[in-house]
């Protein structure tokens, strides 16, 4: 917190004694440099992250014949067995900014991988998603979109809850199709083994505007 003269302070409350009293902090040009540390600090050790991958990945290549891993570091590798999309995954309305349109109507899809343990693991491979109305029939394309392993990998994410993929493309959606059925379909083609994994889910339509704002109407009461 700061006071009226800027000079930022602490309120420390003592346990044994009843009372309050403020230390006061004075601004230090040191702040900054100490922040430019803590900035430099955290990309230098991404850095270091990204040259042992890239040292790991350049002695597998270099790899012959002769020197394969045995069987159980095979048996121990972990492979893609499973892939699902996720019971959030849904379209998303229009965003405006101001008069403009600052997003498009899009599908906002959750995909988990999964190997033959139920674990979470990382996908390595091209991913395609396909998203259409189904109505007495009919099917309506909405989107079909593609990433490549490299853009599969950017859409990793790993914090709260479970490791997941999030993507997201826009849709053209017609103008009258509420009682359609929205389908999504994920194919997942593995870079490593060749297989092919499909997996699809419907997903709530029309188009739910959760993240919409909302403005609330105040009526008085006679």
């Amino acid at each position: 917190m700061k006071n009226a003269t800027g000079l930022k302070w602490v309120c420390v409350v003592c346990m044994n004694l009843a009372g309050c009293h403020a230390t006061v902090l004075t601004p230090s040009p040191a702040d900054a440099l100490r922040q430019n540390v803590q900035d430099l600090q955290a990309k230098n050790s991404a850095l270091e992250a990204q040259v042992e991958e890239l040292q790991a990945q350049l002695a597998i290549k270099g790899e012959t014949v002769s020197t394969l891993p045995d069987a159980q570091v095979e048996q121990a590798t972990a492979r893609v067995a499973k892939i699902s999309i996720g019971s959030l995954s849904r379209a998303l309305p229009k965003k405006k900014s101001g008069n403009n349109l600052a997003q498009p109507e899009r599908v906002m899809i959750f995909v988990n991988a999964q190997d033959g343990r139920g674990d979470p693991i990382q996908l390595t491979g091209n991913l395609t998603l396909e998203a259409s109305l189904q109505s007495a029939g009919t099917v309506m394309p909405l989107a079909v979109a593609r990433w490549s392993p490299l853009q599969l990998r950017n859409a990793y994410r790993s914090g709260f809850g479970s490791p997941h993929y999030l993507l997201e493309t826009p849709i053209q959606a017609p103008p009258t199709s509420v009682d359609a059925t929205a389908l999504v379909v994920v194919t997942y083609v593995d870079g490593w083994t060749g297989r092919t994994l499909k997996t699809e889910r419907a997903i709530p339509w029309p188009i739910d505007d959760f993240q919409a704002e909302k403005q609330v109407e105040m009526k008085s009461v006679p």
